[in-house]
């Protein structure tokens, strides 16, 4: 059984070269290996401007990044809690030695 033919519109039929330095190639191919694509089908995509797939990351790296997020944005209420004038500073000071402690515990276990 023979593999169907193709329409004219999905021929590849152009080629076009470019030449990197070792630095662009190298970053060039990190970047298509974190998203999960050839070299060829990331410079596809990036040139013709079109949706690149959802980054891949690691589950460990996933979970510290979401981890941070979370702490991000509790220093962003508390420090409007802070601008507001909200009386009730002495539980934003323990709020903040909680996340300093979580802070450290991630950088500690990136570090390892």
């Amino acid at each position: 059984m023979t593999r169907p033919k193709k329409h004219i519109q999905d021929l590849k039929m152009f080629q076009i070269n470019i030449r990197f330095t070792l630095d662009e190639q190298l970053q060039i191919e990190e970047f298509s290996r974190s998203y999960g694509l050839s070299v060829t089908q990331f410079i596809r995509i990036r040139s013709l401007k079109k949706q690149l797939p959802k980054f891949s990351m690691p589950g460990l790296n996933r979970d510290y990044l979401i981890e941070l997020s979370r702490i991000g944005n509790n220093i962003n209420q508390m420090a409007k809690l802070a601008n507001q004038g909200n009386p009730n500073l002495k539980g934003l000071e323990e709020d903040l030695l909680n996340l300093k402690e979580k802070l450290n515990t991630i950088k500690n276990q990136l570090l390892d």
